[in-house]
């Protein structure tokens, strides 16, 4: 009968062992999966701020080629109208124009900027909630190990307990016997029985 409970006893114990085992592997995978997902919305990131940055120096070469064509469109209608155009108000409509076109282009670098900027905060915070997560998990890890070395620790008390192992007390008991207390002499390394008679 103490066979066949210490077989049973096993058998719980290698289960909880194995399945704890498999919980901490599938917390390290979900941080794994956490650290990767986050690593990998930072590259997407990265590169839609390279698209932004690609797509506004496209789209400021070609405002700056439209202002050229309207200034030389504007200095020929002046011509042709016999107005000098370097001087006067026709002088400051000119640079009025070219403030303007200025401006817009300003405004478009702002704008690109500002979206860039943005993409790069999210990066760094995705990046930094996806190594969070992953801390969790590991914590949880480390937490499912805790806990199935004390259920490992429970059934095989109660397993000792419930004879599996013989019974406490007998002569096929494994339990320490604290009857006779014994020294332990480092310099001349023997054991001394310290028992009182």
């Amino acid at each position: 009968m103490p066979v066949a409970l210490a077989v049973v006893a096993a058998v719980e114990i290698g289960t909880t062992v194995a399945s704890t085992i498999a919980q901490k592997q599938a917390t390290d995978a979900a941080a794994n999966a956490a650290t990767q997902t986050a690593a990998y919305n930072a590259k997407v990131d990265a590169a839609d701020e390279a698209q932004i940055d690609s797509n506004t120096q496209a789209n400021i070469a070609a405002m700056r080629r439209d202002a050229s064509v309207y200034m030389s469109r504007q200095a020929s209608a002046y011509a042709r109208g016999g107005i000098v155009a370097n001087t006067g108000s026709a002088l400051a409509t000119e640079a009025a124009t070219a403030g303007r076109f200025a401006m817009k282009e300003q405004q478009t670098w702002n704008d690109a900027n500002a979206r860039e900027e943005g993409l790069a905060s999210q990066a760094a915070a995705g990046v930094a909630e996806g190594t969070a997560q992953a801390n969790e998990y590991h914590l949880e890890g480390i937490s499912d190990i805790m806990s199935g070395a004390s259920k490992v620790a429970s059934q095989a008390y109660g397993a000792y307990e419930g004879g599996a192992f013989g019974s406490p007390g007998s002569s096929t008991s494994t339990a320490l016997s604290t009857s006779t207390p014994t020294s332990f002499d480092a310099g001349t390394n023997t054991v001394a029985n310290e028992g009182m008679n």
